[in-house]
């Protein structure tokens, strides 16, 4: 039987595949790696890393008399680390009156050397002392005094064996 040219065909539907599968596997790649970056973020987050991981905390005593001082009287704010290495260094940072650091500088190195404001080597600093190791103390010794306010001052103590 022939069709008439007017007459029209209807074509069975079939069932056949659809492109959701390759829409699927292209946007999955894109999610996979955005999953990945979000748990390395994080990841990031809630480990330590610090630029310091080998400090660890120690009496302010300690790292003070190392460098042959000691902790003056009210002072507020106390931090004292030591730095793990072949050599020992402690650090110690403080908050003293402002009015007192000449008083402590001088018990503490009393034949010299002196508090400086120039050559700190920090612009930042107000006044500084570098001390060598001398008869009866072990460590070099770096002071820098960071004026906080008109009654207080940041002290950063460093005692280190060269």
């Amino acid at each position: 039987m022939t069709r008439a040219p007017t007459e029209t065909v209807t074509e069975q539907a079939e069932t056949g595949r659809t492109r959701w599968g390759v829409f699927l596997a292209i946007l999955a790649v894109p999610t996979l790696v955005v999953a990945a970056l979000i748990a390395l973020l994080v990841a990031w987050f809630f480990t330590d890393d610090s630029v310091a991981s080998d400090v660890k905390k120690t009496s302010c005593s300690e790292a003070l008399a190392f460098g042959g001082a000691k902790l003056p009287a009210g002072t507020r704010d106390t931090w004292c680390g030591l730095t793990a290495g072949p050599e020992p260094r402690y650090e110690a940072r403080f908050l003293m009156p402002r009015g007192e650091i000449d008083a402590w500088v001088a018990a503490t190195f009393p034949h010299g050397p002196g508090l400086r404001t120039t050559q700190c080597g920090d612009a930042q600093v107000d006044a500084c002392v570098s001390a060598g190791p001398a008869a009866g103390r072990r460590a070099s010794v770096q002071i820098d005094i960071t004026h906080d306010s008109r009654k207080w001052s940041e002290v950063r103590f460093e005692a280190f064996t060269q």
